[in-house]
């Protein structure tokens, strides 16, 4: 299943009314106590645009850049330590990610928002995690792509576009399927 989303844009100088203590219309910026100066309009990402540029920390210390150029593809797994889908797809990420980490990034990235850091940890170690996994402490990236359920899984490629974004599991065999077509820089990852 393949959903499709939108990016987010932040909307400058957009004009608000609210009402001060006298009940006269204000516009925001244009005086009064109001700090309503900008709102920002959080759209989803969506397959086709860029990876957002986000810094995220990993359990191993670093900072990592979602949206930094790379020459791999890059495979983001949204997770959480409750999430059963997620105990079971966690070893065939570590697997594929042996098999491909010359070609093809993974990060597994836990939404610690809905989790508890030392759940995260716990769920790491005893699945001898491999690839880096980092922390979406507030979840605002996981919002970003939509934040519906767990696992989500994002297909980028090489240029840093997002491909696709797969809501829930899928099987090991359609995984390295998509990370095969990943690697070949093939647009279409549309499920057949």
């Amino acid at each position: 299943m393949t959903y499709t989303y939108a990016t987010s844009v932040p909307v400058k100088n957009v004009q608000t009314q609210e009402e001060n203590e006298d009940g006269e219309r204000l516009e925001a910026g244009k005086g009064g106590d109001t700090e309503l100066d900008t709102i920002e309009v959080m759209q989803k990402i969506q397959p086709g645009q860029p990876l957002p540029s986000m810094i995220l920390k990993g359990l191993d210390g670093k900072s990592y850049n979602m949206g930094v150029k790379r020459n791999k593809a890059l495979i983001i797994s949204f997770w959480a330590s409750w999430c059963d889908p997620c105990r079971l797809e966690a070893p065939v990420l570590n697997e594929l990610y042996s098999k491909y980490k010359h070609d093809v990034d993974v990060y597994g990235i836990n939404v610690t928002r809905y989790d508890r850091l030392e759940n995260v940890k716990k769920f790491s170690r005893s699945l001898n995690l491999q690839f880096p996994v980092l922390l979406d402490e507030q979840g605002a990236l996981f919002e970003r792509f939509g934040g519906v359920a767990f696992p989500t899984n994002v297909m980028v490629d090489r240029d840093g576009q997002v491909r696709e974004i797969i809501i829930g599991m899928i099987s090991e065999r359609e995984l390295e399927r998509k990370i095969e077509l990943l690697q070949k820089k093939t647009v279409s990852l549309g499920a057949e």
